[in-house]
């Protein structure tokens, strides 16, 4: 029994001292309030500044003017002196004027575009009959479009009403009264679908996750076996240490893309036959979209080679899996942290915090690949802020990287060298500054 108990201690001394055990209790609750408080309160985050709309009315009975004039009573949660809505601009044209509809609707997907405008309304002749308005923008904020549909709800069914003689059965007052859902459409005049863009958004964000993860570890993993076996020193005995480390990088790396060139010639093929597979076009405009697919393959080598480089500083500065541990929570947080904001970015991709957060090094490739998903650019013009940003964003990563790459060089040429000892923060510094 005091064999057990000294082993006990043993293995429970063996984690319980280190600092990494520290900082895990630390960071564990924290990345538990991250993805649980954090998110919610995003979600439920009021509007903070006014939204810059347009409406055009092709019905001819004063819906638009009703509408700005209903949408005058929000004001802003943080300021209730100031008005939540902002209407630049109202277009009253006739029912059968499709080519000065058409105008106004180009020019304004530009103004979206350009952040001129946040959304616009568009009122087909009859709207009160056939339910047929339109909310165009770039991103799907459910406070705003609750309160479009209500207002266009009301102004509606008082309509129906005051044409009626009231006099009617329970059914017909229902349906002059019912609710209008609004169809909402991207600029250019595609139907966005919530689920579609959350989702898709979702798949992509996870396909980068898993490959970082599974061939990050794979290399940590790689490097502390070949350390305990000292088959390590063998090979440093006939290359550098940067040719080792950028060797297992760069090879997993291939075997990554490898695997990620076989999806791309599966989605060359499925767009090749796209017609008799019948695949619904919000699904297309994602799978199929060359802009989004492009920075997605970049934003996932970027990612791989970011990763996977934090993932080798690990494997040289530590001996056993159980060190390893506490050294990955946080780099599991950061790549998993846009899947927990999914829902505000959806919402506001443009926004001043979700723009900040994409420019993050550590963060660009998750959230830029999830804010075009959303933005859903069509071609490579830098006049969209969306491109631009995610190439901004792309030079970034590659220069954090680079760094990234230099800093763990300087730590993997002493770290795997060293054997029954824990590295500690001042060594660590010392092997960065070591000629």
């Amino acid at each position: 029994m005091s064999k057990f108990w000294t082993i006990l201690k043993a293995e429970y001394a063996q984690v319980v001292k280190k600092k990494s055990f520290i900082i895990g209790i630390i960071l564990t609750p924290l990345f538990m309030i991250l993805i649980t408080i954090i998110p919610a309160l995003l979600v439920k985050r009021g509007i903070s500044t006014p939204t810059h709309y347009a409406v055009i009315d092709a019905d001819g009975r004063g819906i638009g003017r009703d509408f700005a004039n209903v949408l005058e009573k929000y004001t802003l949660d943080s300021d209730t002196t100031t008005k939540a809505y902002h209407l630049m601009h109202l277009y009253e044209i006739a029912a059968d004027d499709t080519e000065r509809l058409d105008s106004l609707r180009v020019a304004l997907d530009s103004m979206l575009l350009t952040k001129i405008l946040k959304n616009y309304i568009v009122i087909y002749p009859g709207v009160d009959e056939n339910d047929l308005a339109l909310i165009v923008s770039k991103s799907l904020n459910f406070k705003t479009v609750a309160r479009f549909d209500r207002s266009m709800s009301d102004i509606l069914a008082t309509m129906r009403l005051e044409k009626s003689n009231i006099n009617l059965a329970v059914d017909s007052v229902l349906a002059m009264t019912r609710r209008i859902d609004m169809q909402h459409q991207s600029p250019g005049g595609k139907t966005r679908d919530f689920l579609s863009v959350y989702f898709g958004a979702l798949i992509f964000v996870m396909i980068i996750f898993i490959s970082v993860i599974t061939f990050g570890q794979i290399l940590m993993r790689s490097i502390i076996e070949e350390k305990n076996s000292r088959v390590i020193e063998v090979l440093i005995s006939s290359v550098s240490p940067f040719q080792l480390m950028m060797g297992k990088v760069v090879g997993l790396g291939a075997a990554n893309m490898t695997q990620i060139g076989i999806w791309v010639l599966i989605g060359i093929a499925l767009f090749s036959f796209r017609g008799p597979l019948d695949i619904p076009p919000q699904v297309a405009d994602i799978m199929f979209n060359p802009v989004l697919i492009v920075f997605f393959v970049l934003f996932l080598l970027i990612a791989y080679i970011m990763y996977s480089t934090m993932f080798a500083l690990v494997g040289s500065i530590c001996t056993t899996d159980k060190e390893t541990q506490n050294f990955i929570l946080p780099i599991t947080m950061s790549l998993i942290l846009p899947v927990v904001l999914l829902m505000y970015i959806v919402q506001e991709p443009d926004s001043t915090v979700t723009i900040i957060m994409s420019l993050i090094p550590i963060l660009t490739p998750t959230m830029m690949v999830a804010r075009l998903i959303i933005s859903a650019p069509e071609t490579f013009s830098f006049s969209d802020p969306i491109v631009l940003e995610a190439t901004l964003g792309f030079i970034i990563a590659a220069l954090f990287s680079l760094a990234l790459i230099w800093l763990t060089a300087r730590i993997f040429r002493v770290g795997i060298l060293m054997y029954g000892k824990r590295a500690t923060m001042p060594e660590i510094m010392k092997w960065v500054r070591h000629r």
